[in-house]
Protein backbone atom coordinates (compact mmCIF):
# COMPACT_ATOMS: atom_id res chain seq x y z
CA UNK A 1 0.00 0.00 0.00
CA UNK A 2 1.50 3.36 -0.99
CA UNK A 3 1.82 6.24 1.43
CA UNK A 4 -1.05 8.21 -0.16
CA UNK A 5 -3.52 5.36 0.21
CA UNK A 6 -2.42 5.02 3.84
CA UNK A 7 -3.02 8.75 4.31
CA UNK A 8 -6.45 8.46 2.69
CA UNK A 9 -7.31 5.60 5.05
CA UNK A 10 -6.24 7.73 8.01
CA UNK A 11 -8.44 10.62 6.84
CA UNK A 12 -11.30 8.16 6.35
CA UNK A 13 -11.23 7.38 10.08
CA UNK A 14 -12.48 10.89 10.84
CA UNK A 15 -16.27 11.41 11.17
CA UNK A 16 -16.38 13.29 7.85
CA UNK A 17 -14.69 10.35 6.11
CA UNK A 18 -12.52 10.18 3.01
CA UNK A 19 -13.89 7.44 0.73
CA UNK A 20 -11.68 5.81 -1.92
CA UNK A 21 -11.54 7.22 -5.45
CA UNK A 22 -8.75 7.95 -7.94
CA UNK A 23 -9.32 11.70 -7.58
CA UNK A 24 -8.53 11.84 -3.86
CA UNK A 25 -5.17 10.13 -4.36
CA UNK A 26 -4.28 12.73 -7.00
CA UNK A 27 -5.40 15.50 -4.64
CA UNK A 28 -3.24 14.17 -1.82
CA UNK A 29 -0.24 13.92 -4.17
CA UNK A 30 -0.63 17.61 -5.01
CA UNK A 31 -0.95 18.68 -1.37
CA UNK A 32 1.56 16.34 0.33
CA UNK A 33 5.05 15.38 -0.76
CA UNK A 34 5.83 11.67 -0.08
CA UNK A 35 7.97 12.73 2.90
CA UNK A 36 5.18 14.95 4.25
CA UNK A 37 2.62 12.17 3.81
CA UNK A 38 4.81 9.79 5.80
CA UNK A 39 5.03 12.23 8.71
CA UNK A 40 1.30 12.93 8.47
CA UNK A 41 0.67 9.25 9.24
CA UNK A 42 1.97 9.94 12.76
CA UNK A 43 -0.63 12.65 13.38
CA UNK A 44 -3.98 12.43 15.12
CA UNK A 45 -7.15 14.49 14.97
CA UNK A 46 -6.28 16.42 18.12
CA UNK A 47 -2.95 18.18 18.72
CA UNK A 48 -0.07 15.79 19.56
CA UNK A 49 3.43 16.68 20.81
CA UNK A 50 6.23 16.60 18.26
CA UNK A 51 8.06 13.64 19.82
CA UNK A 52 4.91 11.51 19.80
CA UNK A 53 4.27 12.31 16.12
CA UNK A 54 7.86 11.47 15.19
CA UNK A 55 7.64 8.17 17.07
CA UNK A 56 4.34 7.22 15.47
CA UNK A 57 5.61 8.15 12.00
CA UNK A 58 8.98 6.43 12.45
CA UNK A 59 11.11 9.51 11.73
CA UNK A 60 13.45 11.74 13.71
CA UNK A 61 11.90 14.72 15.54
CA UNK A 62 13.96 17.17 13.45
CA UNK A 63 12.52 15.80 10.22
CA UNK A 64 9.02 15.66 11.68
CA UNK A 65 9.17 19.33 12.69
CA UNK A 66 10.36 20.40 9.23
CA UNK A 67 7.56 18.50 7.47
CA UNK A 68 4.89 19.60 9.92
CA UNK A 69 5.77 23.28 9.61
CA UNK A 70 5.66 22.93 5.82
CA UNK A 71 2.25 21.27 6.00
CA UNK A 72 0.95 23.94 8.36
CA UNK A 73 1.87 26.61 5.80
CA UNK A 74 -0.28 24.71 3.28
CA UNK A 75 -3.16 24.40 5.75
CA UNK A 76 -2.96 20.61 5.91
CA UNK A 77 -1.86 20.55 9.54
CA UNK A 78 -3.28 22.60 12.41
CA UNK A 79 -1.08 23.56 15.33
CA UNK A 80 -1.61 24.96 18.79
CA UNK A 81 1.02 26.17 21.25
CA UNK A 82 0.45 24.65 24.69
CA UNK A 83 2.67 25.30 27.71
CA UNK A 84 5.51 26.48 25.48
CA UNK A 85 5.33 23.47 23.17
CA UNK A 86 3.87 23.40 19.68
CA UNK A 87 1.47 20.52 19.07
CA UNK A 88 0.12 19.43 15.69
CA UNK A 89 -3.04 17.78 14.33
CA UNK A 90 -4.11 16.57 10.91
CA UNK A 91 -7.06 18.49 9.52
CA UNK A 92 -9.99 16.36 8.25
CA UNK A 93 -11.08 16.20 4.65
CA UNK A 94 -13.87 18.72 5.47
CA UNK A 95 -13.62 21.26 6.87
CA UNK A 96 -9.90 21.23 6.16
CA UNK A 97 -8.10 19.52 3.27
CA UNK A 98 -10.76 20.65 0.79
CA UNK A 99 -11.36 24.20 1.98
CA UNK A 100 -8.12 25.60 3.36
CA UNK A 101 -6.05 25.83 0.13
CA UNK A 102 -8.79 27.97 -1.47
CA UNK A 103 -9.42 30.25 1.51
CA UNK A 104 -6.88 32.90 0.58
CA UNK A 105 -8.95 33.72 -2.48
CA UNK A 106 -5.94 33.86 -4.78
CA UNK A 107 -5.21 32.00 -8.00
CA UNK A 108 -2.35 29.60 -8.66
CA UNK A 109 -1.44 26.63 -10.87
CA UNK A 110 -1.91 24.36 -7.84
CA UNK A 111 -5.48 25.52 -7.30
CA UNK A 112 -6.16 25.18 -11.02
CA UNK A 113 -5.13 21.51 -10.75
CA UNK A 114 -7.13 20.92 -7.58
CA UNK A 115 -10.45 22.45 -8.68
CA UNK A 116 -11.45 19.88 -11.36
CA UNK A 117 -10.31 17.00 -9.14
CA UNK A 118 -12.50 18.23 -6.30
CA UNK A 119 -15.44 18.66 -8.68
CA UNK A 120 -15.07 15.00 -9.66
CA UNK A 121 -14.59 13.80 -6.08
CA UNK A 122 -17.43 15.85 -4.60
CA UNK A 123 -20.16 13.30 -5.30
CA UNK A 124 -18.15 10.47 -3.70
CA UNK A 125 -17.23 12.63 -0.71
CA UNK A 126 -20.65 14.16 -0.12
CA UNK A 127 -22.38 10.80 0.18
CA UNK A 128 -20.35 10.10 3.34
CA UNK A 129 -21.47 13.03 5.47
CA UNK A 130 -23.56 12.43 8.57
CA UNK A 131 -25.35 9.33 9.82
CA UNK A 132 -29.04 8.40 10.13
CA UNK A 133 -29.57 10.11 13.51
CA UNK A 134 -26.76 12.69 13.42
CA UNK A 135 -26.39 15.22 10.59
CA UNK A 136 -23.03 16.86 9.98
CA UNK A 137 -24.49 20.38 9.77
CA UNK A 138 -27.73 22.25 10.32
CA UNK A 139 -29.57 25.19 8.85
CA UNK A 140 -29.93 28.30 10.99
CA UNK A 141 -31.90 31.48 10.16
CA UNK A 142 -30.43 34.89 10.96
CA UNK A 143 -31.06 36.18 14.45
CA UNK A 144 -33.88 38.66 13.94
CA UNK A 145 -36.17 36.05 12.43
CA UNK A 146 -36.24 33.69 15.42
CA UNK A 147 -35.70 36.14 18.27
CA UNK A 148 -39.43 36.60 18.93
CA UNK A 149 -40.45 32.96 18.61
CA UNK A 150 -41.35 31.52 22.03
CA UNK A 151 -39.15 28.68 23.22
CA UNK A 152 -36.23 29.34 20.88
CA UNK A 153 -33.10 27.68 22.29
CA UNK A 154 -29.75 29.47 22.64
CA UNK A 155 -28.04 27.33 19.96
CA UNK A 156 -30.83 28.26 17.53
CA UNK A 157 -29.92 31.95 17.79
CA UNK A 158 -26.92 32.53 15.56
CA UNK A 159 -26.14 35.98 16.96
CA UNK A 160 -25.92 34.59 20.49
CA UNK A 161 -23.65 31.81 19.24
CA UNK A 162 -21.39 34.41 17.61
CA UNK A 163 -21.25 36.39 20.87
CA UNK A 164 -19.99 33.28 22.71
CA UNK A 165 -16.91 32.96 20.47
CA UNK A 166 -13.53 34.35 21.54
CA UNK A 167 -12.54 35.53 18.05
CA UNK A 168 -14.28 35.47 14.67
CA UNK A 169 -13.16 35.87 11.08
CA UNK A 170 -13.92 35.12 7.46
CA UNK A 171 -12.24 33.41 4.50
CA UNK A 172 -13.05 32.58 0.90
CA UNK A 173 -15.45 29.73 0.12
CA UNK A 174 -13.83 26.67 -1.47
CA UNK A 175 -17.13 25.41 -2.90
CA UNK A 176 -17.76 28.64 -4.80
CA UNK A 177 -14.13 28.90 -5.87
CA UNK A 178 -14.17 25.32 -7.13
CA UNK A 179 -17.57 25.19 -8.84
CA UNK A 180 -17.62 28.76 -10.24
CA UNK A 181 -21.32 28.57 -11.07
CA UNK A 182 -22.59 31.88 -9.67
CA UNK A 183 -21.60 35.43 -8.78
CA UNK A 184 -22.35 35.18 -5.06
CA UNK A 185 -19.62 36.57 -2.75
CA UNK A 186 -16.72 34.16 -2.31
CA UNK A 187 -15.58 35.59 1.03
CA UNK A 188 -18.34 33.72 2.82
CA UNK A 189 -16.78 31.06 5.07
CA UNK A 190 -16.98 32.29 8.66
CA UNK A 191 -14.34 31.14 11.16
CA UNK A 192 -14.23 30.85 14.96
CA UNK A 193 -11.81 30.59 17.86
CA UNK A 194 -8.64 28.46 17.50
CA UNK A 195 -9.25 27.60 13.86
CA UNK A 196 -9.87 31.27 13.08
CA UNK A 197 -6.66 32.34 14.84
CA UNK A 198 -4.60 29.69 13.05
CA UNK A 199 -5.97 30.48 9.59
CA UNK A 200 -5.66 34.25 10.00
CA UNK A 201 -2.08 33.90 11.24
CA UNK A 202 -1.28 31.79 8.16
CA UNK A 203 -2.87 34.35 5.82
CA UNK A 204 -5.91 32.24 4.91
CA UNK A 205 -8.51 34.58 6.37
CA UNK A 206 -9.03 37.86 8.19
CA UNK A 207 -10.47 38.81 11.56
CA UNK A 208 -13.88 40.43 11.90
CA UNK A 209 -15.56 42.09 14.84
CA UNK A 210 -18.70 40.32 15.96
CA UNK A 211 -20.81 43.24 14.77
CA UNK A 212 -19.12 43.05 11.36
CA UNK A 213 -19.93 39.34 11.15
CA UNK A 214 -23.59 39.94 12.02
CA UNK A 215 -23.79 42.71 9.42
CA UNK A 216 -22.20 40.40 6.83
CA UNK A 217 -24.75 37.69 7.66
CA UNK A 218 -27.59 40.12 7.06
CA UNK A 219 -26.06 41.22 3.75
CA UNK A 220 -25.64 37.61 2.62
CA UNK A 221 -29.20 36.88 3.68
CA UNK A 222 -30.34 39.70 1.40
CA UNK A 223 -28.35 38.01 -1.39
CA UNK A 224 -30.36 34.82 -0.82
CA UNK A 225 -27.60 32.70 0.74
CA UNK A 226 -28.47 29.87 3.15
CA UNK A 227 -26.77 29.93 6.56
CA UNK A 228 -25.37 26.59 7.65
CA UNK A 229 -23.49 25.73 10.86
CA UNK A 230 -21.91 22.73 12.56
CA UNK A 231 -24.47 20.51 14.28
CA UNK A 232 -23.50 21.19 17.90
CA UNK A 233 -25.00 23.15 20.76
CA UNK A 234 -21.87 24.30 22.56
CA UNK A 235 -20.01 26.44 20.04
CA UNK A 236 -19.70 27.41 16.41
CA UNK A 237 -16.85 26.04 14.34
CA UNK A 238 -18.13 27.44 11.04
CA UNK A 239 -20.92 29.35 9.38
CA UNK A 240 -21.20 28.71 5.66
CA UNK A 241 -23.24 31.10 3.55
CA UNK A 242 -24.40 28.75 0.85
CA UNK A 243 -25.92 28.62 -2.61
CA UNK A 244 -27.55 25.48 -4.03
CA UNK A 245 -25.46 25.63 -7.22
CA UNK A 246 -22.04 25.42 -5.52
CA UNK A 247 -22.31 24.29 -1.89
CA UNK A 248 -21.10 20.74 -1.39
CA UNK A 249 -23.30 20.21 1.67
CA UNK A 250 -26.52 21.48 0.06
CA UNK A 251 -25.73 19.57 -3.13
CA UNK A 252 -25.11 16.45 -1.07
CA UNK A 253 -28.79 16.54 -0.22
CA UNK A 254 -30.36 18.10 -3.31
CA UNK A 255 -28.21 16.51 -6.05
CA UNK A 256 -26.51 13.46 -4.54
CA UNK A 257 -29.42 12.23 -2.42
CA UNK A 258 -27.75 12.14 1.01
CA UNK A 259 -30.52 12.65 3.63
CA UNK A 260 -28.03 12.58 6.53
CA UNK A 261 -25.85 15.53 5.61
CA UNK A 262 -27.83 18.34 7.26
CA UNK A 263 -30.75 19.07 9.52
CA UNK A 264 -33.51 21.58 8.94
CA UNK A 265 -33.67 24.48 11.39
CA UNK A 266 -36.88 23.31 13.05
CA UNK A 267 -38.72 26.40 11.85
CA UNK A 268 -41.14 26.93 8.95
CA UNK A 269 -42.67 30.04 7.38
CA UNK A 270 -46.22 30.98 8.34
CA UNK A 271 -48.25 33.14 5.97
CA UNK A 272 -50.60 35.99 6.82
CA UNK A 273 -52.91 35.80 3.78
CA UNK A 274 -54.42 39.21 4.54
CA UNK A 275 -51.02 40.89 4.19
CA UNK A 276 -49.76 38.86 1.21
CA UNK A 277 -50.11 40.58 -2.17
CA UNK A 278 -49.28 37.48 -4.21
CA UNK A 279 -46.11 39.01 -5.68
CA UNK A 280 -44.44 35.56 -5.85
CA UNK A 281 -40.99 36.77 -4.75
CA UNK A 282 -40.81 34.09 -2.05
CA UNK A 283 -41.55 31.39 -4.63
CA UNK A 284 -39.57 32.61 -7.62
CA UNK A 285 -36.58 34.35 -6.03
CA UNK A 286 -36.09 33.39 -2.40
CA UNK A 287 -36.78 29.71 -1.74
CA UNK A 288 -33.64 27.66 -2.51
CA UNK A 289 -35.44 24.32 -2.09
CA UNK A 290 -38.47 24.99 -4.31
CA UNK A 291 -40.62 24.32 -1.26
CA UNK A 292 -43.10 27.08 -2.12
CA UNK A 293 -45.55 27.17 -5.00
CA UNK A 294 -48.26 29.66 -5.91
CA UNK A 295 -51.89 28.58 -5.65
CA UNK A 296 -54.78 30.99 -5.96
CA UNK A 297 -52.26 33.85 -5.86
CA UNK A 298 -50.87 32.77 -2.49
CA UNK A 299 -47.69 30.83 -1.63
CA UNK A 300 -48.26 27.26 -0.45
CA UNK A 301 -45.57 25.41 1.54
CA UNK A 302 -44.39 21.85 0.98
CA UNK A 303 -43.00 21.09 4.45
CA UNK A 304 -41.13 18.00 3.25
CA UNK A 305 -38.91 20.19 1.07
CA UNK A 306 -38.53 23.12 3.48
CA UNK A 307 -35.24 23.37 5.40
CA UNK A 308 -36.32 26.36 7.50
CA UNK A 309 -33.68 28.77 6.21
CA UNK A 310 -36.02 31.77 6.53
CA UNK A 311 -35.04 33.36 3.21
CA UNK A 312 -38.68 33.59 2.15
CA UNK A 313 -39.41 35.52 5.35
CA UNK A 314 -36.54 37.99 5.07
CA UNK A 315 -37.23 38.54 1.38
CA UNK A 316 -40.95 39.29 1.66
CA UNK A 317 -41.51 43.01 0.89
CA UNK A 318 -44.88 43.01 2.69
CA UNK A 319 -43.69 41.13 5.82
CA UNK A 320 -46.46 38.62 5.20
CA UNK A 321 -44.37 35.68 6.36
CA UNK A 322 -42.84 34.87 9.74
CA UNK A 323 -40.90 31.91 11.10
CA UNK A 324 -42.64 29.66 13.61
CA UNK A 325 -41.74 26.38 15.23
CA UNK A 326 -42.50 23.72 12.64
CA UNK A 327 -41.40 20.26 11.67
CA UNK A 328 -39.09 18.50 14.09
CA UNK A 329 -35.39 18.83 13.38
CA UNK A 330 -32.95 15.99 13.99
CA UNK A 331 -30.95 15.95 17.19
CA UNK A 332 -28.42 18.71 17.78
CA UNK A 333 -25.39 17.19 19.51
CA UNK A 334 -24.28 18.70 22.83
CA UNK A 335 -20.78 19.24 21.37
CA UNK A 336 -18.77 18.65 18.22
CA UNK A 337 -17.09 15.72 19.94
CA UNK A 338 -20.48 14.13 20.68
CA UNK A 339 -21.55 14.69 17.09
CA UNK A 340 -18.43 12.99 15.74
CA UNK A 341 -18.61 10.07 18.15
CA UNK A 342 -22.26 9.41 17.28
CA UNK A 343 -21.55 9.45 13.55
CA UNK A 344 -18.60 7.08 13.99
CA UNK A 345 -20.55 4.71 16.22
CA UNK A 346 -23.45 4.50 13.78
CA UNK A 347 -21.02 3.78 10.95
CA UNK A 348 -19.10 1.18 12.94
CA UNK A 349 -15.88 3.22 12.79
CA UNK A 350 -15.47 4.38 16.39
CA UNK A 351 -12.82 1.86 17.52
CA UNK A 352 -10.64 2.60 14.48
CA UNK A 353 -10.80 6.33 15.28
CA UNK A 354 -9.86 6.27 18.97
CA UNK A 355 -6.06 5.76 18.50
CA UNK A 356 -6.01 9.09 16.68
CA UNK A 357 -7.12 10.94 19.82
CA UNK A 358 -4.32 9.65 22.07
CA UNK A 359 -0.63 10.31 21.27
CA UNK A 360 0.45 7.39 23.45
CA UNK A 361 -1.50 4.80 21.45
CA UNK A 362 0.33 3.45 18.43
CA UNK A 363 -1.57 3.77 15.12
CA UNK A 364 -2.57 0.61 13.34
CA UNK A 365 -0.61 1.58 10.22
CA UNK A 366 2.68 3.28 9.39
Amino acid sequence: MNVYEKLRELLDKHPTGCPPAPEIIEILKILFSPEEAKVALGLGFRPFPLKAIARRAGVKPEEAKQRLESLSEKGMVFYKDKEGERQYALVPIMPGVFEFPFMRGDKSPTLDKLAPLWRQYMETMCKEFGSPSMPFSRIIPIGEEVASEHGTLPYEKVYEMIDRAKVVGVAHCACRRTMQKCDAPTEACMLFDDTCTFLVEKGYGRYLTKDEMKKMLREYDERGLVHQVNNAQDRLTFICNCCTCCCGLLRAMTVYGNPNVLSNSGFVPQLDPKTCTGCGICVEERCPMKALTMKNDLPVLNQKRCIGCGLCVTGCPEKALKLVRGKKAKEVAPSNRDMGMTILQEKGKLQAFLPYLDPDVEPAQK
